[in-house]
């Protein structure tokens, strides 16, 4: 069957190709990796303390075990969780950071340095960046608010209602009044003809959007439409009361005629706390939009850590780490006002009365607010949290590489986090009940995307988590197809999810996670699994050579939230038979470029067109970006653009560039424009394309059953061609 002989077939295209141009050192490199694939390309675990429950003598079998069965090292990560599922909690041992613990974290380095092994650090236990010394004013925050209605004329002097707040904590930030053109009732509460704005909690990103998996932001995008009249007031009538309210807030104002509402806006905690840690490492997560905030966690928390492990530094512990983002939603931060002046070119102030739910200006520009507002919470998260990690990361002689690209539906920009890594990382799942659809499985498209894009070699991924059942993952049927196809989304470094440190006391199979794939010497098949091993690290071997091939590129806009989806979901359509990466707005601006025709990134790979999202808006960034690349010879395939993302403020130059880039065409009558050395093309796929332009697919095949299925991924070397093809079906595919 394909799915048993797909490596052998990726392993005989790769060495004799290399051989035929003539480059027998380049072949003879090929084999001598494939045979024994060299410490780069091996695997890696999640190496997990559960409650701090270890000791030296069980981490040293851990590691190695781990050398012994040909994995590069680990992920050491100190967590609770394991009492998941109506388990039985982990016995308590020492608390994360502690001086007990960090006689352990000691004796890992030491021996990780002694075998030739590599670390990973997870900052915390547990993840969402937070823990016990966090203090509210260093929380995660979100705007709060309290509404007072009044009619005038009037004068008042009054104490204005308190917003809720958490954590004993508020801070206010402005007091607005605005005339009511629709009386007092909220859009969608009852009484009101007008509809709510929908999605709100998400628009103003008070809270995740979606389920866990990489959701789609086009609803967010595209449900900003009413009718004219439908605000509750215009920015112009929007007015700052702030100076007419004391210290204790209460307010002194000559209320003009009419219907009016008072907001008293400012910010709280959001009460986000760290998931999964041990029992003890428990508190507030950090703000992500602070510097400040992250500084003081690292002095506090890290410091002693970096100490402890200054004889290795960059030797043996090599990266720093944390998991992906379960905290919720957050949307304000100290500065966050000139900050959003400064990116976006406007004030917020006469909008903010949208994120309690009023229509400002319109509903198009009260959506085209919410849009703005969400992209600069993720300009700051990677500014003031990533950005951060990874310069402390960099003094220390290491580098990064945090699961930051969701998927649960945090405000970010996830290939733009990604790129800070020194290899993307993302994840996917073995075949399980908790997710059962290739859709909530696999998100390595977006790590290999990330890697592509921002010229990193690897594109890692923690792999082949699963929520049970337990002990009965099959390599055959589950585990070795899973990984076959997460290789086919661009994957090649496993990091393999999950390897529990258990002590002897135990017994078998010892103390666990409530989640993953278990592996580790407390498992039956560890001792027979040197050939499944040897299998996975081959896999990384090859699909490390080279460069990726791809024919187009997807720019997936300046949308927040924004996610790569698997790689089935094609929004490039393109599929079968080519492949897409997926690029965002900083790599666009910054990092593409056009030769001979093609889209060039900054180390080589090269792309034949350049496909535009279905949602018609953009940033003034990318527009000019695609009219420079037009012009100097690009294709790019998708609809005119008829909006800035945001508020535009460019003062017309959006619509006078659309309008010189597209022209007429229009997808039906008109659906090419020749512009400079390039050209725009709408109202076909880039697979239309493609063929139109007889570029035949790089990887086609014929079957003899009518359902059969391959999928593929292509690298190349200077000296030949690598690819890796899959059996998608259950059943032989000749």
């Amino acid at each position: 069957m394909m799915s048993q002989y797909a490596w052998l077939l990726a392993a005989v295209v790769a060495i004799p190709l290399a051989a035929l141009c003539g480059q027998r050192g380049a072949a003879d490199g090929l084999e001598s990796g494939f045979r024994n694939p060299p410490p780069e390309a091996r695997l890696r675990c999640y190496w997990w303390w559960l409650n701090g429950n270890t000791d030296e003598q069980t981490i040293t079998r851990d590691l190695e075990a781990m050398k012994a069965n040909g994995y590069l090292g680990g992920e050491l990560v100190d967590a609770g969780g394991a009492d998941q599922g109506g388990n039985a909690p982990v016995p308590a041992g020492p608390m994360f950071g502690s001086p007990e613990w960090r006689v352990l974290f000691r004796h890992a380095l030491k021996e990780v340095d002694r075998l030739g092994l590599v670390l990973s650090l997870n900052i915390q236990s547990g993840w969402n960046l937070g823990g016990p010394t966090v203090q509210p004013k260093d929380a995660t925050k979100i705007l709060t608010w309290a509404r007072l209605s009044v009619e005038g004329p009037a004068r008042i002097h009054q104490a204005l209602p308190e917003p809720p707040r958490k954590q004993g904590f508020y801070l206010d930030i402005v007091v607005l009044a605005l005339p009511l053109h629709h009386a007092a009732v909220l859009p969608g509460a009852p009484g009101s003809s007008r509809p709510a704005i929908p999605l709100l909690p998400s628009k103003i990103a008070s809270r995740e959007y979606g389920q866990f998996s990489a959701p789609d932001p086009a609803p967010l995008l595209t449900s900003n439409v009413g009718p004219p009249g439908d605000e509750d007031a215009r920015t112009s009538e929007v007015r700052d009361l702030t100076g007419n309210a004391d210290a204790n807030g209460v307010l002194d104002w000559q209320v003009p005629a009419g219907s009016w509402e008072i907001l008293r806006i400012g910010y709280t905690c959001s009460d986000a706390r760290v998931s999964t840690s041990s029992g003890k490492w428990q508190g507030l997560v950090i703000d992500y939009m602070s510097r400040s905030a992250f500084d003081t966690y690292w002095q506090e928390v890290m410091e002693p850590l970096m100490a402890d492990a200054k004889p290795y530094l960059g030797r043996s512990l090599k990266y720093l780490v944390t998991d992906s983002w379960e905290l919720g939603g957050v949307n304000w931060t100290p500065g966050f006002r000139e900050e959003f002046r400064s990116r976006r070119g406007y004030d917020l102030l006469p909008y903010l009365p949208v994120v309690t739910g009023r229509i400002i200006e319109s509903r198009e520009a009260s959506g085209y607010f919410l849009n703005d507002l969400r992209r600069t919470v993720a300009d700051l998260v990677v500014q003031n949290h990533y950005a951060v990690f990874a310069e402390h990361a960099r003094s220390r002689g290491l580098e990064i590489h945090p699961e930051s690209g969701g998927p649960h539906g945090a405000p970010i920009d996830s290939l733009q986090l990604l790129g800070m890594d020194a290899m993307p990382q993302t994840e996917f799942w073995a075949i399980n009940p908790h997710r059962p659809t290739d859709q909530d499985r696999f998100f390595v498209k977006e790590a290999s995307s990330a890697a592509h894009i921002y010229g990193k070699k690897l594109a890692a991924a923690e792999g082949l988590t699963s929520i049970g059942p337990q002990w009965e993952e099959r390599i055959w049927n589950d585990l070795k197809p899973t990984f076959d196809q997460a290789l086919c989304e661009g994957l090649n470094l496993l990091i393999w999810h999950e390897f529990a440190s258990s002590p002897a006391k135990y017994g078998l199979p010892g103390q666990e996670y409530f989640a993953g794939t278990h592996f580790n010497p407390q498992v039956t098949w560890w001792k027979v699994s040197g050939g499944w091993v040897n299998y996975l690290n081959r896999s990384n071997f090859l699909m490390q050579q080279g460069l990726p091939v791809a024919d187009v590129l997807y720019y997936y806009g300046d949308y927040v939230p924004n996610f790569v989806r698997v790689k089935s979901d094609d929004p490039a359509k393109v599929l079968p038979g080519y492949d897409y990466d997926v690029i965002n707005e900083e790599a666009l601006v910054n990092r593409l470029a056009v030769k001979n025709g093609s889209l060039v990134l900054s180390d080589g790979v090269t792309y034949r067109a350049l496909v535009l999202p279905t949602t018609p808006l953009i940033s003034m960034r990318a527009l000019r970006k695609l009219e420079q690349l037009t012009a100097q010879g690009a294709t790019v395939i998708g609809p005119k653009p008829v909006h800035t993302t945001g508020i535009d403020v460019s003062g017309g130059e959006m619509l006078r560039l659309a309008d010189k880039l597209w022209s007429t065409c229009d997808g039906v009558s008109v659906q090419e424009h020749i512009y400079g050395s390039g050209r725009v093309i709408c109202g076909k796929t880039a697979r239309e394309v493609l063929r139109e332009e007889h570029v035949i697919p790089d990887f086609e095949f014929a079957g003899a059953h009518a359902d059969a299925s391959l999928d593929f991924v292509h690298r190349r070397t200077p000296e030949g061609e690598i690819y890796f093809i899959r059996n998608a079906r259950a059943f032989a595919g000749s």
